[in-house]
């Protein structure tokens, strides 16, 4: 029984440390999406700004 809860606790630790910081990911998604987006209609430099923009916020937010 004990190596059961080890081997739960265990495989629980390893998905949680490679789950990585989902909400920075999940709010600096829509801005990286329309950055790949506005890329095919203007210049790369419009954006490349807006999915910079993401990739900053997904940095700030540390959880």
């Amino acid at each position: 029984m004990k190596n059961k809860l080890l081997q739960i606790l265990f495989i629980s630790f390893i998905v949680v440390t490679m789950q990585g910081c989902i909400v920075g990911t999940v709010v600096s998604a829509p801005f990286k999406v329309a950055g790949a987006v506005v890329n095919t209609v203007t210049p790369d430099i419009v954006g490349d700004t807006i999915s910079g923009t993401g990739d900053v916020i997904d940095a700030v937010i540390p959880f």
